[in-house]
């Protein structure tokens, strides 16, 4: 009985570590600079690797509508999903985004 309690116990705590580890995952936004204009981008990552993150989105790939490559040249801003950018014209393509 005490066996299968434990057993039932180890199942269980990886699963309450994972959903532990995800709640410190925010949304963002980010200003872009690509090969194509200026856009907001939406991501999820850890606040506290923000910069990293941020860093590495440079010389990353997207695809268009139509399945043609792009790349992001740099990453301008990048904000909490409900907060606001410091530029006005990343203001003005966030009050423009879909979401």
């Amino acid at each position: 009985m005490i066996r299968s309690i434990k057993y039932g116990l180890l199942l269980l705590l990886p699963g309450m570590l994972f959903t532990a580890q995800a709640a410190d995952r925010q949304d963002v936004k980010c200003h872009l600079i690509t090969s194509k204009g200026e856009q907001i981008a939406f991501y999820r990552w850890d606040l506290d690797k923000q910069q990293l993150f941020m860093a590495r989105l440079s010389g990353k790939s997207l695809k268009d509508a139509r399945g043609k490559r792009y790349f992001i040249r740099e990453a301008r801003e990048c904000v909490l999903l409900k907060e606001a950018f410091s530029s006005e014209k990343a203001r003005k393509l966030d009050e423009m985004a879909l979401r």
